[in-house]
C-alpha cells in the first residue's frame, strides 16, 4: 500500500507541526495550485470543491501536463498567498489573526475567521484556545491545516505544540501529489511512535468516480516496531464489500516484516487456480515466501522462494511440489538455484539451475508466458571465474535438461578455460594465449548403447600482435599458432581413433584508414566519414574430417564477420583460410545533435584458396568469393531507427539473406515495430535446409488518455503458419488499472512421431493463453503475467505501473 502510508507518513508528519518535503511530479509542466484553472470552478459540483478536484475542461493546457496516467482531471491545490509561505515553519515567525482575540490569564481565545501561519504551514478554524501553561492548542469548527501537497480538515484538535503529540477528529486528509485521501473518525498520537486512528477509510480514487475505498475499524501504527495494525478491515467496490479480515499487520515504513501478499487468481485449462503467498522476514539476511497454492482439476501445491545474502553471494532458490497431480496421477515438482558471488575484485562465482519432474511441468503447471513455455533446454551451470589485468579464467560444469522432443546437446563436465591478454599499447608488441580443457558427456554415448561419440577435448592458441594506431588509420598484424587434441571414448566403435589432434598457424593483417568532410544539408552542419578497411587472413589446412563436433557451428555471415579471425564457434574446428575481407563504412553525423543519423557498410570476402575445413555435412566452398554483405543503420532522432543487414550474390543475382527492423516511438507513449528475416536454403557460411521467411509486426497504441490496445504478430511465410499471435487492452483511471491480454503461440511438441500437430508440422504445436492484471492504485492488485508478456513481446514496452 506505498500511497496509503506515503497519505499517513503526511498527515502524521503534519500533525507534529514538523516540515516535510513534497515531490511534485508535475513541476516540470505547470502550475498545480489554482493559477492552473483557465475558467472558474464555482459552477462545479459542491463535492468537487471540496477536495479541490477539477476536471480536464477546467484546466489549462499546460497543467495537464504530467497528469496521472488515465485521469481526467486533478486535485487543485488553493492558492499560498499569505507572507512567509515559502519559508520553513521551524524558522518562519508565527502569524495569528481572528476576529476577535481575548488573552485571560494563560488562556489566548480567538474566534471567528482564525487564521495562524508559520512559514507554508497555515491553519485555519472558527475557534482556537491557546494555554500557555502547558502550550497546547484546542481548534474547532471546520479547522483546516494545510502544508505543500497536503491538507487535513476536521471539527475539532487539540495538539501540544511542544510536545507534537495530540488529535484531530472527523478528520479528513488529502494528498494533492498522489490523488490519495483518506477519513477518519478520530487520528490521535499518544506518543512519539503511535498513532491511532479509528473507523478509518482510503481510496485513490476522484470524487467523480470512486469507484474502490479500504475501511478500517481501527489501525495502530507503531513506528518502533516498524508495523501497524488494522482491525475490521474491507474493501468495497462501489460501497459493495468485496474483501474482510478481521486482522491485519502491514509494515509502515520501508522494513521488511512478516505477512500476507496480495493473491494471485487465475484460470487455465477451465481450472481455478488460486495463489496466496506468505512472506517471511527471518533476519536481514535472509527471508523466504511461502506460497500454498490450489489448482481445481489438480490439487493442492506448495511452492517456496528462499533469498539469501552475504558477504560473498546472493542465493535464491525456488521450489515447488504438487503430490499426487490428480489429473496425471504423478508427483510434480520444481527446484531451481541461482547464486551470484563475489569473493574478491578477481574471484566470482555462479550458478543456474533449473530441474522439473517432468517435460509437461511448465505447459500444466509454470508459467502464464507462452515464451518461457517454449523454452526447449533448462540450464544446469555453475562457474567459477577470476579475472586481473592479464589473465581471465573460468571453471564450469554444464548440463541441460531437455523438456521438448528436441536433440539434447552435449554436457560439459567440466570445462576450464584461461586466457591471456596483455594490455593495448600502442606499437608495442601484445603477447596473447588461450587455453580450455573440457569433458564432453551425453546421455546417448556410444558406452551405453547410443549414438554420441564423447571424450575429451583440449584447445590452446597461443600468439603475438603489434598494433599501429594513428588518428588517419591504423595497422595490426598478429600472429597465432593454434592446437586441439582429443581423447575419445570408444570411438572404435564407429572407425575412429580414440586419440585425435590438429595444429595450424595463422596469420592476419588487419588495416584502415580514417577519411572525414564537412557537409551542410539543409542548413545544418555535417560531418561525413569514409573508412575503408582491408583484413587479410592466413591460416594452415589441416584434415580434420574425422574430429567430433561438440559445440561448434557455422557463424551466421554478416558484415561483422567479414573481419573476425575464424567461422565458427566452438573449437572443434581449425578453419583455413587464405583470403582478404575489403570493407567500407561510411557515417553522416549530425554536429549539432551529435549523433550518427547515417552508417552504411560494404564488404566481400575474397577468397585464393577453397575453404575445405567444414562441419559434418556441408560442402567443400569453392566459391571465389564470398557474398556482398551490406548493413545500414538509420538513427534520425531518439525516437526512430532503422536497420538493414543484406548478403547479396552477385555471381547469381539473388539475394541470399535479409534482417531489417524498425522501431518508432512517440511522445504520446505509442510503439510500432516491424522486423522481417529472409535466409535462403544453402546460404554460404551457415547452410540451411529450409528457407527462413519470417515477418513480425508490434504495436503499443494509446488510444486516449485511459484506453491502450497492444497487437503482435509472427508470421513465418515458409510455412504458412503464425508462430505468435497477441492482442490486448488496458484500461485505467486515477483508481484502477486493468489489463488483458490473449496470446496464442507455436510451442515444442512433446509428442512428436505419434501424429502430425495441429498446424500439419511434426515437432510444434499451437497453445493459447488468455492473461488478466488487475490493480487498485495505490492499495495493490492481481497478477503480473500480462506485463511480463507485454515486454517479452513488444520491443520497448514499459510498463506506466
Amino acid at each position: 500500500m506505498p500511497a496509503f502510508r506515503l497519505l499517513l507518513i503526511s498527515l502524521l508528519t503534519t500533525l507534529s507541526g514538523a516540515a516535510i518535503a513534497q515531490v511534485n511530479t508535475s513541476a516540470d509542466c505547470g502550475s498545480t495550485d489554482a493559477s492552473a484553472l483557465n475558467t472558474d470552478t464555482s459552477e462545479l459540483p459542491l463535492y468537487y470543491q471540496h477536495w479541490h478536484w477539477v476536471p480536464n475542461s477546467h484546466l489549462s493546457d499546460a497543467s495537464k501536463c504530467g497528469l496521472s496516467p488515465g485521469c481526467q482531471g486533478r486535485f487543485i491545490e488553493p492558492s499560498r498567498n499569505w507572507q512567509g509561505s515559502d519559508q520553513s515553519p521551524l524558522k518562519a515567525p508565527l502569524n495569528v489573526s481572528a476576529d476577535t482575540i481575548e488573552s485571560v490569564g494563560t488562556k489566548a481565545t480567538m474566534t471567528g475567521d482564525v487564521q495562524l501561519r508559520k512559514g507554508d504551514l497555515s491553519l485555519d478554524a472558527g475557534y482556537a484556545q491557546y494555554n500557555r501553561s502547558n502550550n497546547t492548542v484546542l481548534l474547532r469548527d471546520n479547522v483546516v491545516l494545510r502544508q505543500p501537497g497536503i491538507m487535513l480538515r476536521g471539527e475539532f484538535a487539540q495538539i501540544d505544540t511542544n510536545k507534537g503529540l495530540g488529535s484531530l477528529e472527523q478528520a479528513e486528509i488529502l494528498s494533492f501529489d498522489t490523488g490519495a485521501r483518506g477519513t477518519a473518525g478520530r487520528i490521535a498520537r499518544p506518543d512519539y511512535s503511535r498513532f491511532e486512528l479509528e473507523q478509518a477509510s482510503y481510496t485513490q480514487c476522484t470524487p467523480d468516480n470512486e469507484t474502490w475505498s479500504l475501511h478500517a475499524d481501527s489501525i495502530d501504527l507503531n513506528y518502533d516496531s516498524g508495523r501497524g495494525v488494522a482491525r475490521g478491515t474491507s474493501i468495497r467496490v462501489y460501497d459493495i464489500p468485496v474483501f474482510y479480515s478481521p486482522y491485519l499487520n502491514f509494515p509502515v515504513d520501508e522494513r521488511r516484516a512478516t505477512g500476507f501478499l496480495f493473491p494471485s487468481i487465475g484460470f487455465a485449462d477451465s481450472s481455478l487456480d488460486i495463489s496466496t503467498p506468505y512472506y517471511l522476514n527471518l533476519a536481514p539476511n535472509y527471508d523466504a515466501i511461502i506460497t500454498p497454492r490450489f489448482i481445481e482439476q489438480r490439487g493442492e501445491a506448495l511452492e517456496t522462494e528462499l533469498r539469501y545474502l552475504n558477504k560473498y553471494s546472493e542465493w535464491a532458490v525456488n521450489t515447488s511440489y504438487l503430490p499426487n497431480d490428480k489429473r496425471d496421477e504423478i508427483d510434480r515438482w520444481l527446484l531451481g538455484i541461482s547464486e551470484n558471488g563475489y569473493m574478491n575484485e578477481r574471484w566470482g562465482t555462479e550458478i543456474d539451475f533449473t530441474k522439473v519432474s517432468d517435460d509437461e511441468y511448465f505447459r500444466d503447471l509454470g508459467l502464464a508466458n507462452l515464451a518461457v513455455k517454449r523454452s526447449s533446454h533448462l540450464n544446469q551451470q555453475a562457474a567459477v571465474n577470476y579475472n586481473s589485468d592479464d589473465w581471465s579464467g573460468r571453471i564450469e560444469v554444464q548440463r541441460y535438461q531437455t523438456v521438448a522432443a528436441v536433440e539434447d546437446p552435449y554436457q560439459k563436465l567440466p570445462q576450464l578455460r584461461l586466457n591471456y591478454q596483455s594490455p593495448a599499447k600502442n606499437f608495442q608488441l601484445e603477447p596473447s594465449m588461450e587455453f580450455e580443457y573440457t569433458q564432453f558427456d551425453h546421455r546417448d554415448k556410444l558406452s551405453e548403447g547410443g549414438n554420441k561419440i564423447t571424450g575429451q577435448r583440449l584447445f590452446g592458441t597461443a600468439g603475438a600482435s603489434l598494433p599501429m594506431r594513428w588518428r588517419w588509420g591504423f595497422v595490426e598484424p598478429a600472429f597465432k599458432s593454434r592446437h586441439v587434441a582429443y581423447e575419445l571414448e570408444d570411438a572404435d566403435l564407429v572407425g575412429i581413433d580414440n586419440q585425435l589432434s590438429a595444429n595450424s598457424s595463422q596469420f592476419t593483417l588487419d588495416s584502415g584508414l580514417y577519411f572525414e568532410r564537412d557537409l551542410s544539408i539543409t542548413d545544418q552542419d555535417w560531418t561525413q566519414t569514409l573508412e575503408p578497411r582491408l583484413f587479410y587472413r592466413y591460416s594452415e589446412y589441416v584434415d580434420q574430417s574425422d574430429q567430433p563436433d561438440f559445440d561448434s557451428s557455422a557463424l551466421t555471415f554478416t558484415y561483422q564477420q567479414l573481419f573476425r579471425d575464424t567461422r565458427f564457434t566452438g573449437h572443434d574446428r581449425l578453419d583455413d583460410a587464405n583470403q582478404v575481407a575489403v570493407g567500407v563504412s561510411s557515417r553522416f553525423i549530425n554536429n549539432e545533435a551529435g549523433r550518427e543519423v547515417l552508417t552504411a557498410s560494404l564488404g566481400q570476402l575474397h577468397y585464393f584458396d577453397d575453404g575445405r575445413v567444414q562441419l559434418p555435412g556441408d560442402d567443400v566452398r569453392k566459391s571465389n568469393n564470398s557474398d556482398l554483405a551490406g548493413q545500414i543503420r538509420i538513427l534520425p532522432d531518439d525516437y526512430r531507427w532503422l536497420s538493414v543487414d543484406v548478403l547479396y550474390d552477385a555471381r547469381q543475382g539473388v539475394l541470399n539473406q535479409t534482417n531489417l527492423s524498425y522501431h518508432q516511438r512517440s511522445d504520446s507513449g505509442a510503439l510500432f515495430n516491424a522486423g522481417y528475416t529472409f535466409r535462403r536454403e544453402g546460404n554460404t557460411l551457415g547452410g540451411l535446409e529450409n528457407d527462413v521467411k519470417q515477418g513480425d509486426v508490434s504495436i503499443s497504441l494509446p488510444l486516449n488518455d485511459q484506453w491502450k490496445l497492444y497487437a503482435k504478430t509472427q508470421y513465418d511465410f515458409e510455412d504458412n503458419r503464425p508462430v505468435e499471435n497477441l492482442i490486448g487492452a488496458e484500461y485505467q483511471n486515477c483508481c484502477w488499472l486493468t489489463r488483458i491480454v490473449y496470446q496464442r503461440a507455436l510451442e515444442p511438441d512433446n509428442d512428436i512421431g505419434s501424429n502430425l500437430s495441429s498446424t500439419g508440422n511434426t515437432g510444434t504445436q499451437n497453445n493459447s493463453a488468455v492473461l488478466i492484471e488487475f490493480q487498485l492504485k495505490g492499495l495493490g492488485g492481481l497478477g503480473t503475467a500480462v506485463t511480463s508478456v507485454l515486454k517479452d513481446s513488444i520491443f520497448g514496452y514499459l510498463s506506466d505501473e
